[in-house]
């Protein structure tokens, strides 16, 4: 079974983040199903790779611009996670493991 687990720390503004520990989350993403060497198959596991992104890092109101540039670390933070995962794991095994 290809997975790819997506991992990151939930976005919380600073103000907040002094008193409350953020919550680790992950998130796995099957692509067992795809051919990722295609076009459609890439554009489907990146769909769903952004999906499971925007579940762990969880979007902060937007007037809480300190929460929105933590909110933006966190996607990219768990994006860049899976990529790297996927292009050292995905050539020898089935599934990837990505946060």
């Amino acid at each position: 079974m290809k997975t790819i687990a997506i991992k990151a720390l939930a976005a919380v503004s600073l103000a907040v983040a002094a008193t409350a520990p953020a919550a680790a989350q992950e998130v796995a993403v099957y692509f067992g199903d795809l051919d990722i060497t295609t076009a459609a198959g890439a554009e489907a596991l990146n769909a769903r790779m952004l999906n499971a992104v925007d579940t762990v890092c969880e979007r902060p109101e937007v007037r809480d611009i300190k929460a929105n540039l933590a909110w933006n670390a966190c996607k990219d933070a768990a994006m860049s996670s899976a990529l790297e995962q996927l292009a050292v794991k995905s050539a020898r095994v089935p599934s990837v493991t990505v946060g």
